[in-house]
């Protein structure tokens, strides 16, 4: 076993995945092989198929899997901190490279990417790059650094790449509301549910009674999974609601409408992070639009490697530099502390 003992740092300096100062070594370790587990996947997609340039989405799964086996068996004292089970790696690999343009299905198969390249700050973000033009990775994604930061009016690109909102919250919530054709709601049952518009969101996003502020707000109607969702306000007459188009709400990008609401109101929470050497810890308390989250998962760690929460990551401090003042353009805030953590942070950014 002693010729793999350097692998993983090895591996971890080709790839420029610097370990944070007040880090473990098995969490270092974890991350890495998380890290290769993603590069190895993405390498499967290049295989000889046997159709052209796809190959079978079990493909991807069994090299996931094997890869994560083979490692857990190289290094087990990092095994604890690895996904029990492999399908559900296997399943979050899947989902990270099709919600953010890495891959693309066929029916039942799936293909890479064209190249594409977007330069936001001094960060090239890359995605379907030949396996040997890799050089930097954080969590399964890929990037260079440049010299000097992109000129402002090329910064659009990056949203394009990713397919992120390109308007300030405050305008998305403007044009919305702009937009809107009240009518009075004629009946309330006990399937309605209304946006929270005040912390703290730990007991859902969600509540049963409206606002009676006279705020425009959200307002969900229906069973789950078939929910109708409307712009909602209180008046003297009772609700009043405008209908918003499926396409705005489904699969869960309601939440783009939802911070942009919470936005205009000041209740929307910052995004906790604490800065460990080459490392940053980060927390949402309130989870990013779904394109917005796919990105920042791609480009991210879980903070636990055995399990995948959405709230908490880790990044390199380079890629996390250039996504805090991406969001910070479009209204997203950020501050220092706030991560539950037994580790004692001495370097925050500034």
């Amino acid at each position: 076993m002693n010729q793999y003992r350097e692998l993983l740092s090895t591996i971890a300096q080709q790839y420029h995945i610097g370990r944070g100062d007040n880090e473990k070594e098995t969490d270092l370790k974890a991350r890495v092989i998380y890290s290769i587990c993603g590069m190895m996947a993405y390498a499967s997609l290049f295989d000889d198929g046997d159709i052209k340039n796809t190959v079978s989405i079990l493909h991807l799964k069994e090299r996931v899997r094997q890869i994560l086996d083979d490692y857990k068996a190289l290094y087990p004292e990092s095994a604890g901190k690895l996904p029990d089970k492999p399908e559900t790696f296997e399943k979050e690999i899947e989902s990270l490279f099709l919600d953010t343009g890495m891959a693309y299905h066929v029916p039942d198969r799936i293909a890479p990417s064209m190249k594409h390249e977007a330069r936001f700050h001094t960060i090239l973000f890359q995605r379907g790059i030949a396996i040997d033009e890799i050089t930097s990775v954080s969590g399964c994604g890929f990037y260079s650094v440049q010299q000097h930061a992109a000129p402002s009016e090329d910064n659009h690109a990056i949203c394009s790449m990713f397919c992120l909102e390109q308007e300030h919250l405050l305008s998305v919530w403007q044009q919305a509301v702009a937009a809107a054709s009240w009518k009075l709601l004629p009946s309330l049952d006990g399937s309605n549910e209304y946006l929270r518009l005040q912390p703290p969101f730990s007991s859902g996003y969600w509540k049963s009674t409206p606002d009676t502020t006279g705020d425009v707000s959200l307002l969900r109607v229906g069973l789950k999974g078939a929910q109708i969702y409307y712009l909602y306000r209180y008046t003297g007459a009772g609700i009043e609601v405008s209908p918003l188009p499926g396409w705005q709400v489904k699969d869960g990008q309601y939440r783009s409408l939802a911070c942009a609401c919470l936005a205009s109101l000041g209740t929307l929470p910052p995004i906790s992070y604490q800065q460990d050497g080459t490392l940053v810890h980060l927390q949402q308390d309130y989870l990013l639009p779904p394109r917005e989250l796919a990105f920042l998962r791609l480009y991210s760690w879980p903070e636990e490697c055995a399990a995948f929460s959405q709230f908490k990551r880790k990044l390199s401090l380079e890629v996390f530099a250039a996504m805090k003042q991406l969001l910070s353009e479009r209204g997203y805030t950020f501050s220092q502390g706030g991560i539950v953590s037994n580790a004692k942070w001495s370097k925050l950014l500034p």
